[in-house]
């Protein structure tokens, strides 16, 4: 194997979050085609989208703090820059989310639950604790985020303790093997998923490094997915991770999707409530379910977009500008 440029790292993972991003999509937008049952099979598959999302995060976040010389020192200012870069979008939809359902109230013919505000509530999703507490999330697609925001106290406080290969090669398998313990809630827990990110820190060393050692972590990370989960998924980790590695093709409509994986994670829930909520007292739904799946898919995009660029890129760009290590360049 041969190491990517850097230009070939970004162009690999903006791709795959494209992908994964749209697959999740296709999950929740096209799972229930109902005169297509084997297409809406495959998009029920979209789920494992996450997946591809964990690995993507255990590369690319071990990437960023190696590349800037991180130290544990450098913690709290770690995870105020991710909170930057993540929570104004975040508490955005949350509150787009709490005003929709308040407004669907005032309509006579809807049937659907309410979502009062409860202080209590709002601030465990702030905190990303809300698997942990008696409330439930507002949209459960927001349960990745305290999975990934658990990933990133983990890394940030223990995983740069020590540089020894010794320490990082004990800290990989361990933290893989920690999958098999069991937990209450352990759907919601970095350890239920910790083979996956660790797999994706192992890419980027051996990607860096070149060294056996982190080959063979790959390698053992890859074979425990498949004890913890089952053959599919771990083909897709596999595809996702040579994806990373070799993509070398701009595949534009992927990489646009990858840009705005965020955002289009995030809204396209909500989006759907309007779609749904507007056509079928305004417009009607068609009969044809291609056609009314590839509508919401062409409301959706231009929605994202918007969203992405009046809200999630002032947030890059304000992330860029905090600096938590004097050799920082990005």
């Amino acid at each position: 194997m041969q190491s990517n440029k850097h230009s070939d790292f970004n162009l690999g993972v903006q791709q795959l979050r494209g992908l994964a991003a749209l697959a999740v999509v296709l999950c929740h937008y096209g799972s229930d085609l109902k005169n297509y049952p084997l297409l809406s099979k495959i998009f029920n598959k979209g789920q494992l989208g996450v997946h591809v999302f964990f690995l993507i995060s255990g590369y690319i976040i071990l990437y960023a703090l190696l590349k800037n010389n991180y130290y544990p020192r450098n913690f709290f200012a770690f995870l105020f820059k991710r909170m930057i870069r993540i929570d104004p979008p975040y508490i955005c939809v949350i509150i787009l989310t709490l005003l929709t359902f308040w407004l669907l109230t005032f309509i006579p013919s809807y049937g659907g639950k309410e979502i009062p505000f409860i202080p209590g509530q709002f601030i465990s999703h702030l905190l990303y604790i809300i698997p942990f507490t008696k409330w439930e999330f507002y949209n459960h697609i927001f349960w990745t985020l305290c999975v990934e925001f658990q990933f990133y106290i983990l890394v940030g406080t223990l995983y740069f303790i020590s540089d020894s290969k010794f320490y990082r090669s004990f800290f990989l398998l361990s933290f893989s093997l920690s999958c098999f313990l069991n937990f209450q809630n352990s759907y919601y827990l970095i350890t239920n998923y910790a083979p996956i990110f660790a797999m994706g820190m192992a890419q980027i060393h051996y990607t860096k490094t070149k060294e056996s050692i982190y080959l063979v972590l790959i390698l053992t990370s890859i074979l425990i997915v498949y004890c913890k989960f089952d053959a599919l998924i771990t083909s897709i980790l596999i595809i996702s991770a040579i994806t990373i590695y070799y993509c070398n093709q701009s595949l534009k409509i992927l990489s646009f999707l990858g840009k705005i994986s965020y955002s289009l994670y995030l809204i396209h829930p909500i989006v759907l409530i309007y779609i749904l909520g507007i056509g079928k007292n305004f417009f009607g739904i068609p009969e044809n379910e291609l056609l009314y799946l590839l509508i919401k898919l062409v409301i959706l995009i231009p929605s994202t977009y918007i969203f992405y660029f009046f809200i999630e890129k002032k947030s890059i760009e304000l992330a860029k500008r905090f600096k938590y290590n004097t050799n920082e360049t990005t």
